[in-house]
């Protein structure tokens, strides 16, 4: 099958779809919610493409996912695979039907591991492997990745996200968006926490879905770097 290329002209009519369905008035207003200026404009005259940024706020806000905005069709749907723990080199046994070239292994560590190396993490910190079926992250395909799992009572994200959770972290997407959550760097909760970032012009607020949990101030002079990477995944056993 032939790769699809982008069409400026099937991007721009799904955004005047979404904008007639949403009630958005004018480019203004469209061109403020996405935070970039001249933004239509631009995509029209050919200035310049819709960034990933672009894309991913335009998802987050209005619920629509990136294949309908640039082919204007929803991608086949499937059924989530329960991953595969295995010890770090060696193969999956995946389920009948399925073949092994249709994981990725993406390298199981622990909080402060995965906190502490902005690359890939190194191999004798990896202990197990999370073998994850690749059409649930979609084109995030590369050996940056990293999972790590949740320890027992963690519960600041119930019900989102349950505690002893497996969550895979992107490391190249740091850009902070509107209503994603981000793995983060937080002493006390392990190094490693989960929760959804906003950001002032001189702090950090971490925000929790469990409204047992009140947000958190921190400031950026003595954080500057405190976004880990955005969770892409995440899988709860539901067995013990």
């Amino acid at each position: 099958m032939a790769k699809k290329m982008f069409s400026k002209e099937i991007f721009l009519q799904q955004v005047q779809k979404l904008m007639e369905e949403k009630g958005i008035k004018d480019q203004q207003q469209f061109n403020r919610m996405v935070g970039v200026q001249r933004a239509i404009t631009r995509w029209k005259s050919g200035e310049s493409r819709p960034s990933v940024d672009s894309l991913m706020v335009i998802k987050e806000i209005f619920g629509k996912s990136i294949d309908w905005l640039l082919t204007g069709e929803e991608p086949p749907a499937f059924q989530p695979v329960q991953p595969i723990i295995a010890l770090a080199g060696t193969e999956p046994e995946v389920p009948e039907g399925l073949r092994p070239e249709y994981y990725l292994a993406v390298p199981l560590v622990e909080g402060r591991i995965a906190a502490g190396h902005a690359g890939a993490i190194p191999g004798d910190c990896v202990d197990d492997l999370v073998w994850v079926y690749k059409p649930e992250i979609g084109a995030r395909q590369h050996h940056n990745l990293r999972a790590v799992r949740l320890r027992p009572d963690a519960d600041s994200m119930e019900p989102t996200i349950r505690r002893g959770s497996i969550v895979i972290i992107d490391p190249t997407e740091t850009n902070v968006l509107p209503k994603a959550i981000y793995a983060v760097r937080l002493d006390e909760e392990g190094g490693c926490a989960v929760k959804r970032v906003s950001q002032t012009d001189g702090h950090w607020v971490l925000v929790s879905d469990n409204p047992d949990y009140p947000p958190i101030a921190m400031e950026k002079v003595q954080m500057p770097n405190i976004v880990i990477g955005r969770l892409i995944w995440s899988w709860t056993s539901w067995v013990g």
